[in-house]
């Protein structure tokens, strides 16, 4: 007797579509997804670089980011146009569910709930992103959603306190079978950069943002002594604003420490990280960080401010958790890993990010969404 297995349809709701690690995320979701038992579509506010990866065989609606003139003058007369757009992409892909990627997008909450369709919300954020919002939005994401997942137990902890009496933790999960460095683009970095075999070098990998420290780099950098053989290397977007223009100048002052701001590297991104000795987390604030993972497969100790999720994946095996911003304790344990390098167990590292690997993460994903 054939049972015939009707297929969820779930409408995935992401911001710019870019590969950070929440919108990285919902990328492995959509590629992995089971065909045979969820359908799904994905709703973008701008034309990310993700969107040309994904499989052929999820539509992709585009709703108004940023206005244009006859968007604003539609705005004045009444009608909001993003609004305006999701509800006649709701008509268009009839979605048993809304899957909304971020705290960020409290509009589409209200959609939802006025349409009548179920909502789970993916927070990613911790408290420095809450106040971008105004807190009748994020009043809005708690009471509107019907579950919330969070990326980490702190982020869940931060959900249950503002009152959310459903939440699931999901931690993030990285495709390791992508994880490809080329040896001899490996070596040409480092020559690149300068580095000797008994040079240390420490990588950091995000946005040039205060969040995520870039501006402590001239501050580690200082603290580290002289003749110490030591490269700190950034890489990630880099940001056009104050904040960075004051940080580079300082950071070319720097005589004591190599640094290298190499901005994004999307096509040799592995190489980089590979190229480097260890992994350093200058976040003041950090929901988890999915580049922990990829740090760990890489096999790089890792050192990082007591941020937030870190310190859930971090163990002294696999590095040193500092107390936040003890910039003088985060680089003596720099220090103490250079020395410890040659007893580091890669092999150890690399059994904890296969905990976090894509086939772990879309598993429990999907036994959360059929639970749900």
């Amino acid at each position: 007797m054939n049972v015939s297995v009707t297929r969820r349809k779930i409408l995935f709701f992401t911001p710019y579509a870019t590969r950070t690690g929440s919108e990285m995320l919902i990328y492995y979701i959509l590629k992995y997804l089971d065909r045979s038992k969820f359908e799904a579509g994905l709703v973008c506010f701008a034309h990310g670089e993700l969107l040309t990866d994904l499989p052929a065989d999820i539509p992709v609606f585009m709703a108004p980011g940023k206005f244009s003139l006859t968007d604003k003058i539609a705005f004045h007369l009444g009608f909001h146009p993003t609004h305006r757009a999701i509800k006649k992409i709701s008509n268009t892909f009839k979605a048993d569910l809304w899957y909304i990627n971020t705290v960020m997008l409290a509009d589409v909450v209200k959609i939802a709930s006025e349409l009548q369709i179920p909502v789970i919300s993916h927070i990613h954020e911790l408290s420095a992103m809450y106040s971008q919002i105004s807190s009748k939005d994020f009043e809005t994401v708690l009471t509107g959603s019907n579950l919330h997942i969070g990326c980490s137990d702190i982020v869940c902890k931060c959900l249950e306190e503002s009152g959310s009496t459903h939440v699931k933790r999901l931690y993030p999960f990285v495709d390791l079978n992508e994880i490809h460095p080329d040896p001899e683009k490996v070596k040409q970095i480092r020559q690149e950069w300068g580095a000797g075999p008994d040079d240390f070098v420490w990588i950091m990998s995000g946005t040039t943002s205060e969040r995520k420290g870039f501006d402590l780099l001239p501050e580690i950098a200082l603290q580290i002594p002289e003749g110490s053989k030591i490269h700190l290397v950034w890489v990630g977007h880099s940001s056009d604003d104050g904040l960075v223009y004051w940080t580079k100048r300082r950071c070319a002052k720097l005589t004591n420490v190599k640094v290298h701001l190499i901005g994004a590297k999307k096509e040799d991104y592995y190489s980089y990280m590979d190229a480097a000795d260890g992994f350093m987390l200058t976040s003041r604030q950090e929901p988890f960080g999915m580049v922990l993972v990829e740090a760990a497969w890489l096999g790089k100790p890792i050192v990082s401010f007591a941020s937030g999720g870190p310190s859930e994946f971090i163990t002294p095996e696999l590095g040193t958790v500092v107390p936040n911003l003890d910039i003088a304790l985060f680089v003596e344990s720099m220090i103490a890993w250079n020395k410890k390098l040659p007893t580091f167990n890669k092999e150890l590292a690399r059994q904890k990010a296969q905990e976090f690997s894509v086939e772990n993460g879309v598993a429990k994903w999907q036994n959360i969404i059929e639970q749900f």
